[in-house]
């Protein structure tokens, strides 16, 4: 397939909910996999080229090596020992803001969840886990952990590596079915694999995923309150991952501390109706086109 990047295209934005080339449809059988995993490894769900193109720009973000970009005071997250961040690269750089915009993603979010309804894009980051031998500050395994989640309805994660990513280097694990339990302790708190079974002694009947090798174009998809962690990246290349997130858009906010969403003037039980927060899929009408 060929995909028309920015280059291609030019330099504007296309509006939230634009239909973007090389995204598939989630089949049923990956819908009901989802719900009872509470994760979902989808094979090309986007095109290859489309990935490459995303990592080249990744790339002129952060270096070829990933490590080359400085924290931006004032607007990215303090970097984790377990990988190189920057954050919101769809702010800065046409096809990241097209991709996380695209209707196909934001749909799939939709179905996902299980119900076809409008789904809002809340953020995204660039993950480049590096290896040790280069950097043991950038690295290191990401412990077991639930995504926070400051709304009343659950939110879809989706990890897109973007480029070949082995075991060896740290890809995401699951412990399946871990959704079903609810929030198990403190929101985002990382924790090894024991302190995770002391404090939810339910999660050893939850099997772990298999460690998973991924080519351009695979992607994990997960939800809230799953929990999951990542390996110290023990091998010779650096892990490039692209994690946008997407909420349904009547999920209402219920007031957990999130300067994202508080300095945006939204206040408790509010929807998040802010053109930082665009829809980016809205089902036909009623006997419309799909």
């Amino acid at each position: 397939m060929s995909i028309r990047h920015a280059e291609e295209a030019g330099t504007a934005a296309r509006p939230a909910g634009t239909d973007v080339p090389g995204i598939r449809e989630v089949t049923q059988d990956e819908i009901t996999r989802f719900w009872e995993n509470g994760w979902i490894r989808l094979p090309r769900l986007i095109d290859p080229g489309l990935v490459n193109f995303l990592l080249e720009r990744a790339q002129r973000l952060m270096g070829p090596n990933g490590d080359a970009n400085e924290e931006r005071l004032g607007f990215d997250f303090e970097t984790s020992p377990a990988s190189q961040s920057f954050r919101s690269p769809s702010e800065v750089d046409e096809l990241f803001q097209q991709v996380v915009h695209s209707r196909q993603l934001g749909r799939n979010a939709a179905l996902l969840l299980g119900r076809d309804h409008a789904q809002r894009f809340f953020d995204d980051i660039l993950l480049v886990k590096l290896p040790l031998s280069q950097r043991e500050d950038r690295g290191q395994a990401l412990g077991w952990h639930q995504d926070k989640n400051p709304t009343d309805r659950s939110w879809i994660y989706f990890w897109i590596p973007l480029d070949h990513v082995t075991p060896e280097q740290g890809a995401v694990r699951y412990l399946s079915g871990s959704h079903k339990l609810g929030p198990l302790w403190r929101g985002g708190a990382c924790v090894d694999l024991d302190e995770a079974y002391r404090l939810a002694p339910r999660l050893r009947s939850c099997e772990m995923s298999d460690e998973l090798s991924f080519e351009p174009g695979d992607v994990m998809a997960h939800c809230s309150w799953v929990v999951h962690g990542t390996d110290a990246n023990v091998g010779d290349r650096a892990r490039w991952v692209y994690r946008p997130s997407f909420l349904p858009a009547d999920a209402v906010y219920m007031g957990v501390p999130s300067p994202t969403i508080a300095e945006r003037g939204i206040h408790p039980f509010d929807v998040l109706d802010h053109p930082d927060f665009p829809v980016v899929y809205q089902p036909a009408p009623a006997g419309g086109a799909g």
